[in-house]
């Protein structure tokens, strides 16, 4: 299986490289290969999406992908902006939606704002859609 890394900026860079020791653990026969995404690729190929990681992740079985942005590119015009990176991704992939699950364990019931009858057993998954309206003014 070929795995795209995509680590991203910031928190992202962390992120995906603790992930990759998790992959590494498995040892499984995954094939990794990394490229700059969001505003690390701004920075040294002056496109949030280089053509290069578009074709890398297109190639792969699968894409890890940290997280994208910094306030220092707040002022891109938007079209440059790290956040494009993953909007160009789930169009040129055609990714239409992401999972979002949301688990209260037991032991963190009292950590929550919400009242404990509210939140006690939460175990949801949201499905959001992600390709149109507002994510590409459509």
């Amino acid at each position: 299986m070929k795995i795209a890394v995509l680590p991203g900026d910031g928190i992202g860079t962390e992120i995906v490289a603790e992930a990759i020791k998790v992959l590494e653990v498995l040892d499984l026969p995954f094939e990794m290969e990394s490229a700059l995404v969001g505003g690390a690729a701004y920075e040294a190929h002056g496109h949030p999406l280089p053509d290069a990681t578009l074709k890398l992740a297109q190639e792969a079985d699968a894409i890890l992908f940290g997280a994208v942005g910094d306030w220092k590119f707040d002022k891109l015009e938007r079209s440059l902006r790290p956040e494009q990176a993953i909007l160009g991704l789930r169009k040129h992939l055609g990714l239409f939606a992401n999972f979002r699950p949301a688990i209260c364990y037991e032991q963190l019931v009292g950590a929550s704002s919400l009242k404990p009858e509210l939140i006690s057993g939460l175990n949801i998954l949201i499905i959001r859609e992600l390709t149109g309206d507002i994510y590409f003014g459509q």
